[in-house]
């Protein structure tokens, strides 16, 4: 790409050019005219964005802290708390000490969550996303547990359910506080100039040649199935067959992601000047992601690729809206509501296109509701308070650390390790429903997701729920700060690996280690060597590089 002298406002002219390091390095996200952004041109403080937008403005605390200001703590304690004084008053049923504990965790999550809307966070930032998620997790779930009445089927429920919610609400009360005392402080450190930068027309060649194999793996599958008729009716009758097909699949659903990522770096200016064209790009994405992934059962091989997708476009294209991201996080709901129709009643849900039968039949018929999506699918709410109850009684053995171990060696061929640890699958089987219940041959176990706080309490008791708080705030500041060197900095290589980072350390707070393993398996690990093999060496700069400027209230915030 050809060279241009800056021009005014650390723009390039209107051109498209090469802005700093060795030749091949690509600017990162673009203005509103197409113009990469700069590092040595500034923009005011409190605007980092094209558009000016989702960016930390304004002014407050100076102190160096990390912590929360003020008004939020006014803000979070005043809505929390109104909010559970008119639901105790619209239902008897929360006249129960389990909401104090509850409301607590409330306020506490909350802090994140109005920092968000005052815009002291990125609109993708790894603590406010958290945050965002976990006022569901730990307030609005308890709540609704006990005014729905919905609670975990297949297991004997403890004596009292709210009893349960209280004892667990209180040791997330306890962790939440370790874990805003860990984000209390700021991030030490600046950003310095990075060893390596992207070779951009490496990334093309081994970006293209990966797309290829997934392009070649999925076409594996439907020669091996007989044919697109085939594939359709083992994706949607017969998933059995996919048994020790792992890696073949896991191949097969990365190549939708990489395509996407290759356009965008490809055509990043055209897309800043055309955002329709993004729009489609992601309809499309989704489209091929579902057919390739979706179809077989899982839902998050559809949603978490649509994130990932929405992220990168936020560090690399154009600035994503607070309005939008709302937008799509009730898409998301809605499609995780409709999948798990079809994951239960299969070609089924046809029936409803036909209008032979309604959306509230099958969902009746499934038991797949709207309640089972909040409550069981994005909450863990009532499973951790089951447990808590188990431990408390002294039922099932601990793990002590057990079931990280089988979580690791997960896709471990059996060549490799004929004899695999102990996973959650026993552990947690005989905690719910007794020693000695889990029977791999009649099937008998019980295949649940507990949560970062759920699967450290299998593994060590109740203090293992209240320490697992403490790897969770350190990744939550690790993958911040990788997040704000992606945002603040024109270097291709954090923006492309940022997104898959963040996103694993939100999804620790509901699931368990071997989802992790998984995720990063199938939406890190091929973008991320598709990226290392095509790093080249560079000169350190003499000096830091210096990121944009933000507002106190965003120094004060870390980020």
């Amino acid at each position: 790409m050809r060279s241009t002298p800056p021009g005014p406002a650390g723009h390039l002219n209107g051109q498209v050019g090469h802005v700093g390091g060795p030749p091949n390095q690509v600017s990162g996200p673009v203005d509103r005219a197409g113009s990469p952004r700069t590092v040595d041109a500034p923009r005011p403080a409190g605007r980092i964005g094209p558009a000016g937008r989702n960016r930390p403005t304004g002014r407050g605390r100076r102190s160096g802290r990390t912590g929360p200001d003020t008004v939020n703590w006014a803000l979070a304690g005043g809505l929390v708390s109104a909010v559970s004084l008119l639901l105790a008053i619209l239902d008897a049923r929360l006249h129960h000490w389990f909401l104090l504990p509850v409301t607590a965790c409330g306020v506490l999550i909350a802090l994140d969550v109005v920092g968000w809307f005052r815009r002291q966070f990125d609109i993708f930032d790894p603590q406010a996303l958290l945050g965002l998620l976990g006022l569901h997790f730990f307030y609005l779930a308890p709540i609704l547990h006990v005014t729905l009445d919905h609670w975990a089927l297949f297991v004997s429920p403890p004596q009292e359910w709210r009893d349960a919610l209280g004892a667990m609400a209180i040791l997330n009360l306890i962790g939440l506080l370790i874990y805003r005392w860990l984000l209390s402080y700021p991030v030490r450190g600046r950003h310095t100039a990075w060893r390596v930068r992207l070779n951009v027309s490496r990334f093309y060649l081994v970006g293209s040649l990966a797309v290829a194999a997934g392009v070649l793996a999925f076409g594996f599958e439907i020669v091996v199935f007989g044919g697109l008729s085939g594939f359709l009716a083992v994706m949607t009758q017969d998933r059995e067959a996919l048994t020790g097909m792992g890696w073949l699949l896991m191949l097969a659903e990365s190549f939708p992601l990489i395509a996407f990522a290759l356009v965008l770096v490809r055509w990043r200016e055209a897309l800043a000047r055309r955002r329709s064209l993004v729009v489609w790009l992601l309809v499309s994405l989704a489209a091929v992601q579902f057919l390739v992934g979706g179809l077989r059962g899982s839902r998050s091989n559809t949603v978490w690729p649509m994130l990932l997708a929405l992220i990168l476009v936020h560090l690399i294209v154009f600035t994503i809206s607070r309005k939008a991201l709302l937008v799509c996080g009730l898409i998301f709901v809605l499609f995780m509501y409709l999948y798990g129709l079809y994951k239960s009643a299969g070609v089924e849900v046809v029936d409803v296109v036909r209008g032979d039968r309604s959306i509230e039949q099958i969902s009746s018929e499934t038991g797949r509701d709207l309640p089972k999506v909040l409550l069981n699918d994005l909450a863990r709410a009532d499973m951790q308070a089951v447990l808590l109850e188990r431990k408390r009684h002294g039922e099932g053995d601990l793990g002590y650390g057990v079931t990280y171990l089988g979580a690791v060696t997960l896709l471990a061929p059996g060549w490799l390790l004929p004899e695999r640890p102990t996973t959650k699958l026993v552990i947690g089987t005989e905690v719910l429903l007794g020693p000695g219940s889990y029977d791999r041959e009649t099937g008998q176990w019980a295949t649940r997701i507990y949560g970062i706080a759920g699967e450290a309490m299998l593994n060590f008791g109740p203090v293992g729920a209240v320490a697992s708080f403490v790897p969770l705030g350190l990744l939550v500041r690790w993958s911040r700060r990788f997040y704000r060197r992606a945002r603040d900095q024109p270097d291709l290589v954090p923006k492309l690996l940022a997104p898959a980072l963040g996103v694993a350390t939100v999804l620790v707070l509901s699931s368990d280690l071997d989802n992790i393993v998984v995720f990063l398996l199938g939406r890190f690990i091929p973008l991320a060597t598709i990226t290392l093999l095509a790093l080249t060496s560079t000169p350190l700069s003499p000096r830091p590089l210096s990121p944009r400027p933000l507002s106190p209230r965003s120094r004060a915030n870390g980020g």
